[in-house]
Order: structure tokens, then C-alpha cells, then sequence
């Protein structure tokens, strides 16, 4: 959810000068109804009501700005920071992040 209410066109775009071309900026999302939901092109009356907030993303993918890649729970660095973690977790997101123990 985070995703699709938090992500601007303006900071979603990638330009690297010594390329040919743009690259498309890669979002990692724990929810494959989002993802299906924002690659859905047709019109579904019963999501009416957050056809606005998915619009955006829509046109961004549609435009090749940004892709949107599927990412495990547990293997969703920032996951641990929207929730109490435990123990394992914070050294399971340090290791991962690449930071090393203080000894």
C-alpha cells in the first residue's frame, strides 16, 4: 500500500546521462494483488473507488518509468521498519543491508 500512495512521478524516474536510454526505476512489492491490480488495464466497476490512487501508477508503468517487482515478506528490507521486530529479524535486515557488528 505504501506504494501506491507514497509514489511521485517526479522522484520515480531514473535518467542516466551515459545510457541511450531511461531505466525504468524498480519497486519491490510483498502484495501480488496490488501488483495484478496496477498491470490490470480493464475497467472493473467494483474498483471504482481506488481507480484514482492506482491511476498514477498505471500510467507510469504504462510509460515504462517504473516496474513494479514481486518481493517475498521476509525478504522485504523495510518491512521490519513498519513493525515491531524481533531479534532475528533486526540481524537477519542488518546482514542483509550490509551492516557489520560492533565488536
Amino acid at each position: 500500500m505504501f506504494l501506491m500512495n507514497y509514489t511521485r512521478p517526479d522522484t520515480a524516474y531514473v535518467d542516466v546521462p551515459f545510457w541511450g536510454s531511461t531505466v525504468p526505476a524498480s519497486l519491490h512489492c510483498d502484495s501480488q494483488v496490488v501488483i495484478g491490480i496496477a498491470k490490470n488495464y480493464a475497467y472493473n466497476g467494483k474498483r471504482r473507488h481506488i481507480r484514482i490512487r492506482y491511476g498514477a501508477v498505471k500510467e507510469l508503468l504504462k510509460d515504462g518509468i517504473i516496474s513494479l517487482d514481486y518481493v517475498r515478506s521476509e525478504r522485504n528490507l523495510a518491512d521490519p521498519l513498519t513493525k515491531g521486530p524481533t531479534r532475528r529479524i533486526i540481524f537477519e535486515s542488518s546482514r542483509a543491508l550490509g551492516l557489520k557488528p560492533l565488536d
